[in-house]
């Protein structure tokens, strides 16, 4: 009897402690630089805008979990040497499980899916996107982040199996 006591009391502890977690849902905006490239030897080097709103929790003083939906409204061109792998705009989603270093920072993974409109042949594709990030505390309501994302594509009609390297920097505001 007493060690069901003590296994209930653990595990009332435990959910409690995932229940009561610091959770907030959050609004943000990301500028970065990004170059696309396929076997075919196209390249396209761009600075794309993304705008994002998300929903993240430390499901236990280590761990944290969040999921977040982008939209990238506008790619800016940096340079260009064939321009059949222009992107202008995307939008996906993401899940972003990471592991807190402290109290205000924690190193994230994100996964996840985009749909991207490749503007010079008028074609949208479907990417899966894998990336590394962190994040940290400004202020109480607003963060900081940095990371780096890589996109592989389906072929496209003038590329063979683009992919994309971006590297991005935004500011978040957390509703808490």
């Amino acid at each position: 009897m007493l060690k069901k006591i003590v296994i209930a009391s653990l595990l009332l502890a435990g959910s409690s402690s995932v229940a009561f977690a610091s959770a907030a849902p959050y609004v943000g905006a990301a500028l970065g630089v990004n170059t696309l490239t396929s076997t075919s030897g196209t390249n396209f080097r761009g600075v794309p805008v993304d705008v994002f709103a998300g929903y993240g929790t430390t499901i236990n003083t280590n761990l944290y979990l969040g999921g977040e939906v982008f939209l990238t409204p506008m790619t800016g061109t940096l340079s260009k040497s064939n321009n059949n792998l222009r992107t202008t705009y995307g939008f996906g989603a993401s899940i972003l499980p990471g592991f807190m270093f402290s109290d205000h920072t924690f190193g994230y993974i994100r996964a996840g899916v985009v749909r991207t409109h490749f503007s010079s042949i008028g074609e949208n594709k479907t990417g899966g996107q894998l990336g590394l990030g962190m994040q940290t505390n400004v202020t109480q309501d607003i963060d900081l982040r940095t990371e780096y994302v890589f996109t592989a594509y389906s072929n496209v009609s003038s590329a063979k199996s683009p992919k994309s390297d971006a590297f991005k920097l935004g500011l978040i505001y957390k509703f808490e």
